[in-house]
This record gives C-alpha cells, sequence and structure tokens, in this order.
C-alpha cells in the first residue's frame, strides 16, 4: 500500500536530457494530505483524504466532489468492477461495510449500513435492469439477497435464507433476471421480486421441491458440498438458458495404520430451459464425472469442456444429445479445452494449461491433423491469414498450414503473443531468440526475416511488446525503448536505468495494464464476431474489414451497459468509449522511470516516432511517491504534499 508522502522537488537534477523539457503542471488541485491516489480504467481520477474520498476533474483539477463517509478509507478495499462504471470501498474502521460509488460523479448507488445489509458475498451487476444484485447479512446474522437499483441507490426488493448462495445470476431482458442457488433455477421479476418460475434443475428432485427448499433455506449453514454454477445464453438459441453446475465431494478414509486420506471427487451437472416458462428443454439433464470446465456456445451447439481431464462434448441446443465422438459420448484432446473457433464446417480447437495444443476437428469431432501443434506457454491469441493460422502464447508463436497441420516455421518464434502486430499487409513477429524481425503476409505463407542485425537491448531486458506505427515497429519493455523500420532497419534505441524501488514502478504498470484490457476488450469482440467465444483468447481475421476498423465495433463491446442505467454510465461509456478507440490505434507516448541523480527519480515522456523526451516530469526524492499515469490521454497525476498537479502532454 503506497504510504502518505510529501514529495520534495530537488533544485537540480542530473538530467540526460535538457532541463527544457521537464513539464509543468497544466493545473494543481487543493485537496489536503492525501492518503492514496487513484485513477479509474476510463479515467476518472480519485484521492483519498481526511477529509474524505474526493473526485477530480482530470480536465481542469476542480474538486468535483467529496463523500465524506469514505475519508481515510483504506487503499486495500478500494476495487474497480470490471467492464462497468463503478468502484467499490470499505470505509475505514467499518471492514464488513462496503460502498459501490459512480466516481466522475460520485454518486453513492450503494451503500451497505444503510440498505441494513453487511458482509457483502457477492455482487452481480445487471445493466440491461438497471439493478444490482447482492448477498450479504443483516444486523441480526440472517443471510439475505437484495436487488438495489442502480440509479438511486435503493432496495428494490429482498429474499431471505434461500437466496442467500448463488451460484449464478443474470438478465433476462429487462424486466426479469436469472438466478441459481444450490438446488433451483428462478426467473425473478426484476422490479419486485415476484417469483414467476422456479426450477429444480434436476426433475429427478422435482417430487421432493419441499426438502430441497429446506435445504436451500440452510444451504449457508450446511456442511454441503461446494457447489459452482454459470449460466448461459447464445444467440444461438435464444429462448433458451443453460446452467452448469460443478459440485465437489470430500470423503475421508482411514487406513489399517490409522492414516487418513481424503479423497476429493467432482460432478458437473448440465441442463436447459426456456427462458419463457421454465420448463425443461432437454428430455434429462446431462451429468458427468469431472469438473466444470469452459463452456463455449457455438453455431453447431453447445461445447462443454471438462475442467480436470482431457475431454470434450458438443451438446445439441435443443435436445441436448451429444453431436461428437461415438456414440456421441465426446471427443478426447490433448489438454483442458481453453476455447474454439468456428471455421465453417471445422472448428479449431485450444486447450492445455501452462503449455498450448491446438488441434483442428470437422464437424463430427474427428481431429483432420495427424498430431495437434503443441507450444510453450497459454495459448493467447489466433490469427486467420488465409489458409494458415497464427497462434500465439505467452511464450512462443506458431504459423500452421491448416490443411496439413504443419509448422510453416523451422522452430517455433520466441516472445509470445505480446510481440506480434499488424500492419501495411503484413503480420510482424519479433523472435527474442535471434533478436529479429519476421514477417508473414496476411493471405499466409512461410514467415522470414526481414532484418539481419539482432537488436538488443540493455539491462538484461528482452522486448515485451510491440506495435505498428507509420514509421515502423516500436518495440518495448520497462525501461528500452526502439523502432525498426519495416525492412527491420534500427532507427533508435534509448535506454534508462531502471529504478529499483517497486514503488515507483507502481504507477506505470497500473497504467499499462489498463490499456492491455482495452485491447483485449477490442479484440475480444473480434473473437465473438469470427466465432470465438473464449474470452481469454483473442482471435482475429487479419483479411476481414472488422479487423481493420475496431473502432465500428464500440456500441457492441458495451452494448449491455449502453442500453440502459444510462444515469449511472453515461459519462462512463463516453470515455470507456473514446478509450476503445484509443488502444486500437498507437499512443504517440511512452513513458520510462529512471533515475535523474542520486536518489533522485524522474519520468520521462519519450515520442515514439523519434525517442526524443518530449517531456520530464521529476518525482524528487521519494521511493514510494505518489503519482498516477492515464496512458491514453498521456497525463500524470502527481501528489505534492496537500495538492495534486496535473501534468498533460
Amino acid at each position: 500500500m503506497l504510504r502518505t508522502s510529501t514529495l520534495l522537488l530537488a533544485t537540480s537534477f542530473l538530467f540526460t536530457t535538457d532541463l527544457q523539457a521537464q513539464l509543468q503542471p497544466a493545473w494543481s488541485a487543493q485537496t489536503g494530505a492525501v492518503h492514496w491516489l487513484r485513477t479509474t480504467s476510463a479515467g476518472a481520477v480519485l484521492a483519498c483524504t481526511a477529509e474524505g474520498l474526493k473526485g477530480i476533474d482530470p480536465s481542469t483539477g476542480a474538486v468535483s466532489w467529496t463523500v465524506k463517509e469514505l475519508a481515510n478509507a483504506p487503499e486495500g478495499g478500494y476495487q474497480e468492477v470490471a467492464n462497468s462504471p463503478f468502484v467499490t470501498l470499505v470505509p475505514a474502521g467499518a471492514a464488513e461495510d462496503l460502498i459501490i460509488l459512480e466516481p466522475f460523479a460520485g454518486n453513492v448507488v450503494f451503500n451497505s449500513r444503510e440498505a441494513g445489509i453487511m458482509r457483502i458475498a457477492s455482487q452481480y451487476f445487471l445493466y440491461a435492469n438497471n439493478a444490482i444484485v447482492l448477498t450479504g447479512q443483516r444486523p441480526d446474522k440472517k443471510a439475505v439477497m437484495a436487488c438495489i437499483d442502480m440509479g438511486t441507490g435503493k432496495v428494490r426488493f429482498t429474499k431471505e435464507e434461500a437466496f442467500s448462495k448463488l451460484t449464478s445470476c443474470s438478465s433476462a431482458g429487462p424486466d426479469a433476471i436469472l438466478l441459481s442457488t444450490l438446488f433451483f433455477v428462478y426467473k425473478l421479476d426484476a422490479n419486485t421480486g415476484e417469483e414467476l418460475w422456479k426450477k429444480c434443475p434436476d426433475p429427478k428432485f422435482a417430487s421432493a421441491a419441499g426438502l430441497m427448499t429446506m435445504l436451500d433455506r440452510g444451504g449457508a449453514n450446511l456442511n454441503l458440498p461446494d457447489v459452482y454454477g454459470v449460466f448461459a445464453t447464445t444467440p444461438y438459441a435464444p429462448d433458451l438458458c443453460f446452467m452448469g453446475l460443478q459440485s465437489e465431494h470430500k470423503k475421508e478414509s482411514t487406513d489399517s495404520q490409522g492414516k487418513k486420506t481424503v479423497t476429493v471427487t467432482y460432478k458437473t451437472f448440465v441442463n436447459a430451459f426456456n427462458v419463457s416458462d421454465g420448463s425443461y428443454a432437454w428430455a434429462a439433464p446431462l451429468e458427468m464425472n469431472q469438473k466444470l470446465g469452459a463452456i463455449v456456445p457455438l453455431k453447431t451447439g453447445l461445447l462443454v469442456g471438462a475442467g480436470d481431464r482431457k475431454s470434450i462434448d458438443l451438446l445439441d441446443y435443443r435436445t441436448g444429445a451429444g453431436i461428437w465422438g461415438k456414440n456421441g459420448k465426446g471427443i478426447n484432446v490433448k489438454g483442458i479445452l481453453a476455447g474454439a473457433v468456428e471455421m465453417g464446417d471445422r472448428t479449431l480447437l485450444t486447450s492445455g494449461g501452462d503449455d498450448g495444443v491446438v488441434t483442428l476437428v470437422d464437424a463430427t469431432g474427428t481431429e483432420l491433423w495427424k498430431k495437434p501443434v503443441k507450444l510453450d506457454g497459454v495459448v493467447r491469441s489466433l490469427t486467420l491469414l488465409g489458409g494458415d493460422v497464427l497462434v500465439a502464447t505467452a511464450e512462443e508463436v506458431e504459423v500452421i498450414d491448416l490443411g496439413t497441420g504443419l509448422s510453416r516455421l523451422a522452430k517455433p518464434l520466441q516472445g509470445g503473443a505480446g510481440l506480434v502486430c499488424e500492419g501495411g499487409g503484413r503480420i510482424y513477429v519479433f523472435n527474442t531468440k535471434d533478436g529479429l524481425l519476421y514477417a508473414v503476409a496476411t493471405s499466409g505463407g512461410a514467415a522470414s526475416a526481414v532484418s539481419s542485425v539482432p537488436l538488443a537491448f540493455e539491462g538484461k531486458e528482452k522486448p515485451t511488446a510491440m506495435e505498428y506505427t507509420e514509421q515502423g515497429l516500436v518495440i518495448s519493455s520497462d525501461q528500452n525503448l526502439a523502432l525498426l523500420g519495416t525492412d527491420g532497419a534500427e532507427k533508435y534505441r534509448k535506454y534508462y536505468p531502471a529504478p529499483r524501488e517497486s514503488g515507483l514502478v507502481r504507477a506505470l504498470k497500473y497504467a499499462s495494464a489498463v490499456r492491455a484490457a482495452y485491447y483485449t476488450a477490442a479484440f475480444g469482440y473480434t473473437s465473438a464476431a469470427f466465432g470465438a467465444a473464449s474470452q481469454s483468447i483473442q482471435v482475429k481475421d487479419a483479411n476481414s474489414k472488422l479487423a481493420k476498423d475496431l473502432t465500428g465495433a464500440v456500441s457492441d463491446v458495451y452494448a449491455e451497459g449502453s442500453k440502459a442505467a444510462m444515469g449511472a454510465t453515461g459519462r462512463f461509456l463516453k470515455e470507456a468509449s473514446a478509450r476503445f478507440k484509443a488502444s486500437a490505434s498507437t499512443n504517440a507516448i511512452h513513458y520510462l522511470l529512471s533515475e535523474a541523480g542520486k536518489n533522485t527519480y524522474a519520468l520521462h515522456a519519450l515520442n515514439k516516432t523519434d525517442g526524443s523526451v518530449a517531456g520530464t516530469i521529476p518525482l524528487g526524492t521519494d521511493k514510494t511517491p505518489l503519482y498516477e499515469v492515464d496512458g491514453f490521454t498521456n497525463t500524470v497525476y502527481l501528489v505534492e504534499g496537500g495538492v495534486v498537479k496535473g501534468f498533460t502532454l
């Protein structure tokens, strides 16, 4: 956790660049002593002080709002809710309380103390319903589920006991929600909580509904098997919803020597329901002795992977009957299912854990390659190149002939997905093994080296990221930045010695992660467009118009939030859309940290076009300075005593 500090500007710095490059703050905000400073992924600026949590306008520096209840709130209790406008915070000295805040306007959309609910166990943000569903406890320790209006923060309705342990929750249109508990699936009116239908997932237990209800009510206190559940909906079967449940069973045994052994087994249960009335869509549910793995809706059916074994089932949406394998019993693969991409009547499967395996199957699930392709590292991305596919893991890159499954390379290229980019009709890959830049046409074919002189970084660093610009390929690591022409010629290379204090680099790491998340969201959309439903693997077709114009997909990426809850999400959607567009293009600035003198630090903003210093911000002598970097607007927020300063390039 960053500590409160006053950054003292040194009167002289041993800069490697001209003093003229020092940036002056565009504005200063008088906040009082700041305990911690954060920027949200959408660009809101938050400063926690003894007076309260304060929102700072990133354009003017004006303090827009103050929430006094969050004075001195611990930074460890701050959390940004992914793909939403909201952040959650724990008030100081009240570890069991929770506040949900919209950070641009400072609106509190939920206060657990005011709602009479504490110890929040789970939260579901349902934008189509303009609602937040959460579970927790009342002051008398009784378990409760509550539906909160996202716009007003008021409790719409509560449900007791039986709803205390939700396994999943999702929207069923603007006026209804679907949720599952340990033993039932419900459809509720999103405004009143009226029970529209209730079903036990397994028809065998329907006749014992009274007993199951009693178990459900005591579920939070009983020694029952651990249960994990997911809902799946798909446009390929819009009138159906699918539920997968995994239960964990532990059995303890004692041998003749008195040694105790605990055996853990798993069961997975999958069933389908008609959303309109809750009736069973399948004659019988599917039961498997395995962990619940990835569930991927494909055009041809529901793909269900095991989480602890190398098997996959493809189920018919309407009947639940197996489509792949002998007698529809599924197929075996070389690793745990990670994702799937449909290509006509063929499906490319990715599997594996720490290492990746890629294979191609036909409509019956029969493997089309003589042997699957194995790669070091987890599969991160796939790029379709005509009759070939480029597969990038966290560590390696391979180009595979889809017809034969054979490699187009002599050996996989080292470095991984971060060192792959597209531009000028070619896919570029930097190989950390030999330090050379490689290229392959978007139509496919062999990859060949376009550089002859290896690029070597200083400080024992290897390149970790690469992006295409009009000037060439920008290649970077934590402390190095270089530009190679499309012919592989080195145009410049810059190196700044790395500060050794982890507190200095936290803000840069966070800014980089935020930008990467938006980039992932962009290609996550194209993945869905090309039939890949896995959120962990990005897929694009290098020759697709959609892949060339990611910015046109903004409304689709944030569609769930844009259809409702505009009071809470309007500003977020505007900012998120702008950042989505920015993530699809190249940022002109790259930030590097360096020592500016003895025990003195500075943040350098480098122009990617030529490596020149666009500006330098001195961070003083504090080893854990309070600063944040917005990698989309190239703004740096720096705390100096009781003032927050904004530096903009």
